[in-house]
Formats: structure tokens, sequence, C-alpha cells
């Protein structure tokens, strides 16, 4: 018995020294471009990407892609995680390859990622849309790349107009397509009246979505004494369970409720778009000084044309020029309009510049132009 025990020890020993030198074999040269174990493991790449915040949807659009994109280049892995701007920050962090964000996340680009240039910002041939493009720019260097942006859009309780509401279906419902809905132009005006009965007529959270609302309504509503407080998610949950009459919405917490609604867990509503589209929805997309060029490889796949048609799963929008994603619903008036008139304010702002900008506008003391070419 003692002689066997004596055997497996030594075997034990034995497995534990090979594991160490295989691991350090495979872990051991490349702090940065980290190598992934698997066939060939010295030639595979991991790229390493943190989301900071983002648009409804964002993320399970991005996750696809990531599959897609792993599928196209078997030799390279990511990994998704989401972070905290303070983990930019701590001095003990090992930063990824790739940084993903909407406007107002950080500032000073210019002290954390890689100026984007050469190939990157020319493969497109200039089909990107310079207006979002415009939004990643600072200080004339371009940091941040556009992948994909949500508008803002007013959502109308049922309840303010009985018998009138029609709820915007998704572009397509059970494989049908949905109703066409009427033109900007031939909506319904906003119920001013019926609003000023309801408890709590109309909820918007602050910064861009004033901009939509002040062009969306020629007179005020009633307005709860925390106005433009709440976050975008605190509005949404406002209006889902009936404690405001209207609502700013992003267009995919709209398509997000006309679900519930399908569903036959929601309420019929209406929405109002603007003919000129204001958001401060935009993802962004930035690279560390030492990323990988696989790490271009992968922001020049997420802007191509098969991963920015797949945005419709998510309601979200396209930041290339030569492409329309929808036939009907919220979402196709949105990108109608952003055909003719589209502002993303710049993403490195101070939001709370941005926030007073956009309330002075929707008090009536600043001009629009007045209020957003210092935003640009």
């Amino acid at each position: 018995m003692n002689k066997r025990k004596a055997v497996r020890r030594i075997a034990g020993v034995l497995c534990l020294l090979l594991i160490g030198l295989c691991t350090a074999a495979v872990w051991g040269d490349t702090p940065r471009a980290a190598q992934v174990p698997g066939l060939s493991a010295r030639d595979r790449i991991l790229l390493r990407i943190w989301a900071v915040d983002s648009p409804g949807g964002a993320l399970t659009w991005l996750k696809e892609q990531l599959r897609a994109f792993e599928k196209a280049h078997p030799g390279i892995s990511t990994y998704l995680r989401t972070v905290s701007t303070a983990e930019l920050s701590d001095p003990e962090a090992v930063l990824p390859d790739m940084l993903l964000y909407m406007p107002g996340s950080l500032t000073d680009p210019q002290q954390h990622f890689l100026p984007l240039a050469g190939e990157l910002m020319t493969r497109e041939d200039g089909l990107l849309r310079e207006e979002l493009l415009r939004c990643g720019r600072w200080q004339g260097q371009q940091y941040g790349l556009p992948l994909c942006w949500a508008g803002w859009l007013l959502a109308i309780d049922s309840a303010l107009e009985p018998g009138s509401s029609v709820t915007p279906a998704p572009t397509t419902l059970l494989g049908r397509p949905g109703p066409v809905p009427a033109a900007p132009s031939e909506a319904p005006a906003y119920p001013l009246a019926a609003a000023a009965q309801a408890d709590c007529a109309l909820q918007s959270p602050g910064g861009t979505a004033l901009f939509t609302l002040g062009l969306l309504l020629q007179e005020r509503p009633p307005l709860p004494e925390d106005f433009a407080i709440p976050t975008s998610e605190e509005v949404y949950a406002c209006f889902r369970k009936r404690q405001c009459a209207s609502a700013m919405l992003t267009t995919g917490q709209a398509a997000a409720f006309s679900g519930l609604v399908s569903g036959g867990s929601g309420f019929p509503f209406r929405v109002m778009t603007a003919q000129e589209i204001i958001t401060d929805q935009v993802w962004l997309a930035s690279l560390f000084p030492e990323a990988p060029a696989a790490a271009a490889q992968l922001l020049g796949f997420l802007v191509s044309v098969d991963a920015q048609e797949a945005l419709t799963g998510q309601s979200l929008h396209t930041v290339r020029r030569d492409l329309t994603l929808y036939a009907a619903g919220a979402p196709a008036q949105t990108e109608q309009a952003a055909h003719t008139a589209l502002s993303a304010v710049n993403a490195y702002l101070d939001p709370a510049r941005i926030a007073s900008a956009a309330w002075q506008f929707f008090q009536g003391q600043l001009e629009l132009s007045q209020a957003l070419l210092p935003l640009m």
C-alpha cells in the first residue's frame, strides 16, 4: 500500500510540473496582446474590450458581432467586460485594448486613447456619417469611432386621447410588416388640454432629450417638480408604470415598450418624432495606445455593412450614410428625419454644459443654433 501511495504522489507532482511548464509556454511572452490556449496558441490574440455605457440593446448587438468576428478571424478571440469610468483611472488597472462609451462618460480623450488614422479612417471611403464622426473628434484628432446611435422621441399614453391612439409597431411583427405610421408632418399634435388634467403630464431626462422636446412642443404641459432630473432608465420605468402621461424615450425604449404591448403587458400609446434629430445616444469605440492591429480590424468589422444591418434587431441606427434600415414605425421616422438633419453632441464635453444649453433652449432663452453650435 505504501509503495502505491508513493507512486501516486510522484505521478501527481509530475502532472503539476507539466501543467506549469505548459502554462508558462503559452502565457509567458505576450502581456499586452494576450494569447489564449488552443491550436497554434502562440498565433492567437485576445482582444480585451471594456464597455462603460451603451444605448439600449447595443451590448446584445455587440456580442453577436463579436461571435461573427471570431468566426471570420479564427486566430482572434475577444473578451467583453462592463466597467465603471473609475476603473480607467485606477493605477493598478490593466487597461484593455478597446473602450466603448457614450458622450458624457469621459473627458480629455488624449490622455487615454490612440488617435484613429490611416486605413481605419479611410477604408469606408467617406461612408461614415460626418455628423457622428464629429462626435468622437477632439482638438482636430479622431479619438472615437461611432458604432451606432439612438434618437429621442415623445411617447404619449392612450389615456390622454382615448380611442385615437395607435400603438407604434416594430418594423416586423410575427414576420409580417408593421403598419406604416403617418408622416411626422401629419401626426396629431400633443394633446395639451388632456395633459393639463393629468397628475403628472410629462417626464423627461435632461440633456439632449430637451432639445427634441423643445422642437416637438409648441406649448408646455404642466411639469413635475423633478422634471429633467431622472435618468433615461427612470423615465422609462415611470412611463411603464403609468406614473406619467407622456415621456421622452429613446427609439430603443419605444420599440421595447411596443413589444410589451404586443405581448399583452403594456398599454396603447403613440409617439411623436422631431423632423430634426439631436442626440447624445451615440456609441463610440476608442483604442488604447498599446492595442494590437487586430483591434483596428474589429472596428472596421463593426462598421461594415453586414454588422450595421444587424442593428435592426435592437432598433438602433446605422452610422453609415449608404444604408437605410427601417421601412415603418418610429425607427423609420427617426431614420428619415436623420437623413435630413442630424446633430450629435461632442462626446468629451462636460455633461453639465450640455444640460445647461438644452435647458436654455427648452425655456426659450436661446435659439437652437446658439445652443447647439458650441456643443458640436
